[in-house]
């Protein structure tokens, strides 16, 4: 845009004062590493919307710019949580390829046996894990469940008369 000088014609018609050139360095930096990245990493995005295009687009849109900055494509493969549910999954099958996987942010009690699956997967088997919200909320009633032996612990979200809310809504 600023080679066919839509830049100037914008200062022009907002009647901006600052005229100098624009340092774009970090900018064409930015751009060489996102175009030419030197690694490239499968990430799991385990989520329950992940038919809805717009769903998880800033997860996609971080995951692109952190890789960038490290000089690494970011392939995501979306994960529907409700698959995982099913007793025939294989995890390693499902998993393999993979480098890391993210739980996705959500609400309701929908795929969230999927996603608690998921999660104690990627503890037992030292695949990266990260977790945004209610992904993290998973990971704490996962932990609670399977390795502190708390049975029945929930987060108050998804079921508001557990026996053991170890997550409560604020």
């Amino acid at each position: 845009m600023m080679k066919e000088n839509l830049d100037s014609v914008v200062i022009n018609k907002m009647r901006l004062k600052d005229k100098k050139e624009p340092d774009l360095k970090i900018w064409k930096t930015f751009l060489g590493k996102l175009k030419n990245p030197l690694n490239e990493v499968r990430i799991g995005l385990i989520g329950k919307y992940n038919e809805l295009q717009d769903a998880y687009k800033s997860i996609y849109e971080a995951f692109i710019h952190a890789g960038s900055v490290n000089e690494c494509k970011v392939k995501v493969v979306p994960i529907h949580s409700e698959d995982l549910e099913k007793s025939e999954v294989d995890f390693s099958k499902q998993f393999q390829n993979l480098d890391g996987v993210l739980v996705a942010p959500g609400f309701g009690e929908r795929g969230i046996e999927g996603k608690l699956r998921a999660i104690k997967y990627a503890r037992e088997n030292n695949v990266p894990f990260f977790g945004i919200c209610l992904g993290m909320q998973c990971a704490v009633v996962e932990f609670a469940n399977n390795v502190l032996n708390i049975k029945e612990a929930a987060s108050t979200e998804v079921s508001k008369n557990t026996k053991h809310p170890i997550i409560d809504l604020m």
